[in-house]
C-alpha cells in the first residue's frame, strides 16, 4: 500500500477489518482528472454473490461538522449484487458529487441522480445515505488531523425519493423494513 498516505492506509485497514479482506482497490478520477479517489472492494461480503465497497476520498472533503473541535469527514460504504459491477463507480460518483458540488453529507441525505447519470436504465436512480446497518463495527476513526466516520449508501427509486422528501427518511426506512427490501439490487421493485 505504498502509494497511499498514512491516513488513507488507516481507512483501508478499517475497511479490511470490517469486511475481513480486500479483493481489490479501484481507482477513479473525474472527467477533468482534477479529483481522484479509490474504492476498496470485497467480494462475497456480507454474503455470497454480494460485493462490499468502501470509498477512499471523502476524508478530503470538509463537512462543516466537528467532534470535540476536530473536523469530521465521511467515507461511504455499501454493498451490491456482484452482477452490478457499476456499483463502485456509483459510490465514487457520490464522493465526486460531494467534492465538486460542496453538498452536505449527513445521515438522511439523498444524492439525486448519482446512479442515473452513470446509467439511467436502472430502476434505482438516487442514493440515500444512512448510518451503516449491514456492519456494526464501522466506527469513527482518528486520522492525523481529522476524524472519519462512515455512511452507508442505499439505492432508491424516484418514487422513494419523493416519498422520503414528503414523509421523511424514517418513514421510507420503515417501509423498507416492512417489505424486507433487497438493498443489494439496483433493479428491485420500488416500495412506493
Amino acid at each position: 500500500m505504498s502509494n497511499f498516505t498514512k491516513d488513507e492506509e488507516l481507512i483501508i485497514h478499517k475497511a479490511i477489518d470490517v469486511f475481513g479482506q480486500k479483493d481489490r482497490i479501484e481507482d477513479y478520477s473525474d472527467e477533468r482528472k482534477k479529483h481522484g479517489i479509490h474504492v476498496v472492494a470485497c467480494e462475497n461480503h456480507p454474503r455470497q454473490d454480494v460485493t462490499a465497497y468502501a470509498t477512499l476520498g471523502g476524508h478530503q472533503c470538509p463537512t462543516g461538522y466537528t467532534v470535540g473541535g476536530i473536523p469530521l469527514r465521511i467515507e461511504i460504504v455499501g454493498a451490491c449484487h456482484e452482477e452490478f459491477d457499476i456499483y463502485s463507480a456509483i459510490l465514487a460518483n457520490c464522493i465526486f458529487h460531494m467534492m465538486k458540488s460542496h453538498v452536505s453529507i449527513f445521515p438522511g441525505a439523498i444524492y439525486k441522480d448519482v446512479i442515473a447519470v452513470l446509467d439511467d436504465s436502472f430502476h434505482m436512480q438516487h442514493i440515500l445515505l444512512i448510518p451503516p446497518f449491514l456492519w456494526d463495527n464501522f466506527s469513527t476513526i482518528e486520522l492525523s488531523d481529522k476524524k472519519v466516520t462512515f455512511l452507508q449508501a442505499v439505492p432508491i427509486s424516484e418514487n422513494e425519493r419523493a416519498f422520503a422528501l414528503e414523509y421523511g427518511v424514517d418513514s421510507l426506512l420503515s417501509r423498507f423494513d416492512a417489505e424486507q427490501v433487497n438493498v443489494f439490487n439496483l433493479e428491485r421493485r420500488s416500495v412506493v
